[in-house]
């Protein structure tokens, strides 16, 4: 086959999404996702081609991205390491700043070991495929996040979904599986697109009585949940344990990267088998400072995750009492349904236009009758912050139809 005919078998796929775009793509004023925006580094605040506006739907949870303190870290970890890893971790690319790092993270954790990966993505995906097969079944939440996903398409195991953070669901899904293999259950701690928080007490127990491995995905909840930021275990007193947890360095943590926590010998096996830690190059030593850093500043400042938690219930609370839709969310994420895709974006705009950034997320990524802006409060955002967002999403919300006026 040439390369022309491989090619136009391709292009019923590239005609889709070009016709999906299109309108979009030639309507500058209705375009939202992949705009280039400019961070101040001091403030919430971003320019769009000359435009300063209110950031509402970043996710640096912490307001660390801009500290001097982790800008410093970062130039440093440069002056000492070079600017880029030496290799694989297995093959010159470790260093004692990764293995420092990995010390902080497990320490902040309350686990013996750790081990960080090139991203979070990769973290799930290699954790998953390393752990299951061909003969194990994997159990997820119908909203999952698309690296669990990928992990266990990736793995061979049989993969069953369970409705949304139902408990009672799952166990029947588990008393249905007769396979003799490993069961592994999933969930995120923190949902990315909906903001709430799976049940862990109840997922334990369904777990435990099935014998079944529970992991959990922490990206949206270290730094977020619990009294210090330590995550969904913290979130229940500490009362419910984890077997395997992942999570990432590029949300609350202002860096990239990716880490799993658990027992020495998981990490022990992770370490030979997960293929993304043995053949992907070692996180960059900038980055590894850095997030190195704000693991520490966040240790010392755990003000920054009472005030995350204050101002989201807050601005959650307005918008609720004026109609608006927020599905269950109780953290930093909060959705704003809008309902159809076009109601998302053109609500999107409505507030670009009041000053404020809210990022629209439409189907497939969520159904297709509610579509939303998504957004994420964070340590930066000040009380007033807060206030100028909340007008701004109102008025745009009644421009919009959504609420009355």
């Amino acid at each position: 086959m040439s390369a022309s005919a491989a090619w136009e078998r391709l292009e019923p796929k590239l005609t889709a999404i070009r016709q999906r775009l299109g309108q979009l793509e030639s309507e500058p004023d209705r375009r939202n996702s992949f705009m280039p925006y400019t961070p101040e580094r001091d403030s919430p605040y971003v320019d769009l081609h000359g435009e300063r506006l209110l950031q509402m739907s970043g996710y640096s949870y912490l307001g660390l991205s801009g500290d001097e303190r982790v800008v410093a870290a970062a130039k440093a970890a440069v002056d000492t390491y070079g600017s880029g890893a030496h290799g694989v971790r297995a093959l010159a690319g470790s260093t004692p700043l990764h293995e420092e790092l990995e010390a902080e993270v497990a320490q902040f954790l309350g686990r013996d070991t750790a081990l960080v990966f090139g991203s979070g993505y990769a973290a799930n995906v290699g954790t998953i495929a390393a752990l299951v097969g061909p003969g194990d079944t994997v159990f997820i939440d119908k909203y999952d996040h698309a690296s669990i996903v990928d992990g266990c398409q990736l793995s061979g195991a049989t993969v069953t979904r369970f409705r949304h953070n139902d408990a009672d669901h799952l166990n029947r899904r588990l008393a249905e599986s007769h396979r003799e293999g490993v069961k592994l259950v999933i969930v995120d701690s923190v949902y990315s697109m909906d903001g709430d928080i799976a049940p862990l007490p109840e997922l334990r127990e369904v777990c435990d009585r099935h014998d079944a491995l529970l992991m959990v995905d922490e990206a949206h909840a270290l730094g977020v949940i619990g009294k210090t930021g330590r995550g969904i275990e913290e979130h229940f007193d500490f009362k419910v344990k984890v077997d395997i947890k992942v999570g990432t360095l590029s949300k609350g943590i202002p860096s990239t990267g990716g880490w799993v926590v658990g027992s020495p010998e998981l990490a022990v096996f992770l370490k030979y088998n997960a293929r993304p830690f043995l053949f992907s190059a070692a996180l960059p030593p900038a980055q590894a400072g850095a997030a190195l850093e704000s693991l520490r500043i966040l240790d010392q400042e755990p003000w920054r995750v009472t005030h995350i938690q204050n101002e989201s219930a807050r601005l959650r609370k307005i918008v609720t009492d004026a109609g608006m839709r927020t599905l269950s969310s109780e953290t930093a994420v909060i959705p704003l349904i809008a309902g159809s895709d076009e109601l998302a974006y053109d609500y999107a705009t409505a507030c670009r236009k009041a000053g404020v950034v809210g990022l629209p997320v439409v189907s497939p990524a969520v159904p297709n009758t509610l579509a939303r802006l998504r957004i994420a409060v964070t340590a930066r955002h000040s009380s007033e912050d807060i206030d100028v967002a909340a007008d701004a999403f109102l008025t745009a919300a009644r421009q919009c139809g959504l609420i009355a006026a």
